[in-house]
């Protein structure tokens, strides 16, 4: 008995049988993706599932993002613990894909029965804000089309989510670089609801917070208290 040549198994996807597959493609880059500018592989949401398979352990994330979403418990925070190319962002970018509601979640590969177990029959579209570590300029910071300098990775986390009325809320903190109080940070979630925060690369924006440096981006006490009271409020 022969076996059945690969090819007839495993069908590679068009771009690889043409030839015109492009290694650097391959990495997943977040901060594309939320600019509209990445491949349509990772752009489009549709495409994106239909090209991931949907491991157990990425299945239990997203039915308790969903669930988080629906407000159906689900767990506030959830680490990633990954080695480099370990999946890290393209698990990422699901949890983009799927609380961003682009594409119906009906057209998402994996995604219906993934909600079925879920037990949920309406998934809201949330606010997403993205931290990019590698992304965000410690020195200057980012400003945006209505003007906003935000200086911190809370003043850029309250615009992404709320604008500038979000920004508002933690303006004085931007500007003085000092992390805002978990108080502060539970009014911001609540008016943003249902909202999803994704941190990337973290560890490589807290190495440009050295001692003896004055960087718009505060100290790096201080983004050590932001990023904890934020996990708090989360939770709270």
């Amino acid at each position: 008995m022969s076996l059945a040549p690969w090819r007839t198994i495993a069908k590679p996807h068009e771009d690889v049988l043409k030839g015109t597959f492009q290694q650097a493609e391959f990495a997943a880059d977040i901060t594309q993706v939320v600019n509209g500018k990445a491949p349509a592989a990772y752009q489009d949401a549709a495409q994106f599932f239909a090209r991931t398979f949907i491991t157990e352990g990425m299945r239990l994330l997203l039915m308790s993002v969903a669930r988080r979403l629906a407000g159906l418990g689900g767990d506030p925070v959830i680490q990633l613990q990954t080695a480099f190319g370990g999946g890290k962002t393209h698990t990422m970018l699901a949890v983009y894909h799927l609380a961003a509601r682009q594409v119906a979640a009906s057209e998402l590969a994996g995604i219906p029965p993934l909600l079925d177990d879920a037990g949920i029959t309406a998934l809201p579209q949330a606010r997403i804000a993205v931290l990019d570590g590698i992304n965000l300029s410690a020195a200057k910071g980012k400003t945006h089309d209505d003007g906003v300098t935000a200086r911190t990775l809370w003043g850029e986390m309250a615009w992404q989510l709320a604008g500038g009325e979000g920004y508002q809320l933690v303006a004085a903190d931007d500007v003085a670089g000092t992390a805002p109080a978990k108080d502060t940070l539970i009014a911001l979630l609540q008016k943003a609801a249902p909202c999803v925060v994704l941190i990337d690369e973290l560890q490589k924006f807290f190495a440009e917070l050295q001692d003896g440096k004055t960087l718009a981006a505060g100290t790096f006490e201080a983004n050590l208290k932001f990023v904890q009271a934020l996990t708090e409020a989360f939770k709270a």
